[in-house]
């Protein structure tokens, strides 16, 4: 075999091998351009990490480094598209039509193409604050504020002047099947859980060590890590390969990374939790999760135009406590008040956060995305409008992509000096939903929130 014979095998060989690595860190979105059914984009680069944490073959998550961060980031403006001169200019309110984003996603669909950014990131909204019928036209309108959108250092989608996440279709479209035509409409829930098998391993190394002391605590926490193994992620209520159980997941794991002092919040109004504790060093299981405040939903007289208030995301905590019997952590009915002070430095600073790290404006994003989605199925504005929205509901139709699956976390992750944390992310906005009041005020917007947009699924 002549030398350039050999060099064009080993060439061969070399783009073959990388070849496979790059379709292992994408995702193939559109299986069947212009058949049986579509997707979002033609790939998603570096699927195995969202929100700054990367999932590793094993589905064990940790902490994404900085340059992988970069990369993804990196790839994403490859394929970054023109924004039309349209959307280019922030608004402080733009209205987006349900029914004629769903016929321009058919559209797409039937002439074998991918959706545009446009469309998967709703225009460039940043919220929805009225959810607006229009009887006349089939239509439900979803209005708030808008901007043109970039890719940030970190491969985050944010808003030119804001900085504050855009909203997503994918996400919205996640909710509508994870709710649409259930009796019970369940909570979304993400955690992260010790096994039974880890619990009854610390118990030994607290049988061991007694109760921890100054002389001690370094050897006690170095040997509860030892035990500790692989904690589980926990989620509920929603498909778990979707990227909304997925920003669920890396906003709660971030908040405990903060909150032991394993990453800075960059914020000096936000220390760790750690390092307010003080006196023994006695063994602390906290329990911290955020959950949404939606304050409260006004509507017209008529019930034709609903008001939604900001999201407020905030934190709660709960002392646990083992059980040796069962090997599970129990509530304690008793709340330290160390952790109270951490929580309300969090409430404090959250949006400060969200702009340091968007995962958590991301959140926050998910959660008033989850407000509008249960409205419009309790009120069952819908069929009220006589909106067809199939597209967004037919799974065949449109997929949605499947990311990894968060499964584990090292116990090492979640253990700081003698504390060891535990919580998640809660979303709920049923509740708040059937104690919305009347505002007769709201009966005087009515008409200009719902004119009409024109051919467009989105107003200018």
């Amino acid at each position: 075999m002549t030398i350039y014979r050999r060099l064009s095998l080993v060439y061969f060989c070399v783009i073959f091998v990388a070849a496979i690595f790059i379709s292992v860190d994408t995702v193939l979105s559109q299986v069947n351009p212009g058949g049986g059914g579509s997707t979002f984009v033609p790939m998603t680069y570096g699927s195995s990490v969202l929100g700054g944490v990367e999932i590793d073959v094993n589905k064990i998550c940790k902490i994404a480094p900085r340059n992988v961060m970069e990369n993804v980031s990196k790839e994403m403006r490859r394929t970054f598209e023109r924004i039309p001169d349209d959307l280019s200019q922030q608004a402080p309110i733009r209205k987006i039509s349900l029914k004629k984003i769903d016929q321009a996603i058919r559209e797409t669909i039937d002439n074998g193409n991918f959706l545009p950014d446009t469309i998967r990131y709703l225009g460039g909204l940043t919220a929805v604050y009225y959810v607006v019928l229009a009887p006349e036209e089939n239509d439900i309108l979803l209005v708030g504020p808008s901007e043109a959108w970039k890719i940030d250092a970190s491969g985050y989608v944010v808003g030119n002047i804001t900085g504050r996440p855009v909203l997503r279709l994918e996400d919205l479209v996640v909710l509508f099947r994870t709710w649409h035509n259930k009796d019970v409409h369940s909570t979304i829930t993400c955690s992260i859980d010790p096994t039974p098998e880890s619990i009854a391993r610390m118990n030994a190394v607290k049988n061991k060590f007694g109760a921890p002391s100054m002389r001690n605590a370094k050897a006690y926490a170095h040997e509860l890590e030892k035990a500790g193994g692989n904690d589980v992620v926990v989620i509920n209520g929603v498909e778990t390969t979707s990227r909304l159980a997925k920003i669920l997941f890396a906003s709660d794991f971030k908040m405990k990374q903060i909150g032991l002092g394993h990453i800075q919040s960059g914020l000096r109004g936000l220390p760790s939790y750690v390092s307010l504790l003080s006196g023994s060093p006695r063994q602390i299981n906290p329990r911290f999760w955020l959950a949404a405040d939606y304050g409260e939903i006004y509507h017209d007289s008529l019930k034709l135009t609903w008001k939604l208030p900001e999201v407020k995301v905030i934190a709660k905590t709960e002392d646990q406590y083992i059980d040796a019997r069962s090997n599970s952590r129990l509530a304690s009915g008793k709340i330290d008040q160390t952790a109270v002070r951490w929580c309300k430095k969090m409430d404090e600073q959250y949006n400060s956060l969200s702009r340091i790290d968007p995962v958590f404006g991301e959140l926050k994003n998910c959660m008033g995305l989850a407000m509008v989605v249960a409205l419009i199925l309790r009120e069952d504005l819908i069929n009220k409008s006589k909106c067809d929205i199939k597209t967004i509901m037919e799974e065949q139709r449109l997929k949605t992509p499947q990311l990894p699956e968060p499964k584990f976390v090292t116990v090492k992750s979640i253990i700081a000096k003698n504390v060891v944390a535990c919580g998640g992310v809660e979303i709920n906005p049923f509740n708040t939903i059937q104690n919305a009041k009347l505002d007769n005020k709201i009966d005087a917007i009515h008409g200009q929130l719902a004119k009409t947009i024109g051919n467009n699924w989105w107003s200018k």
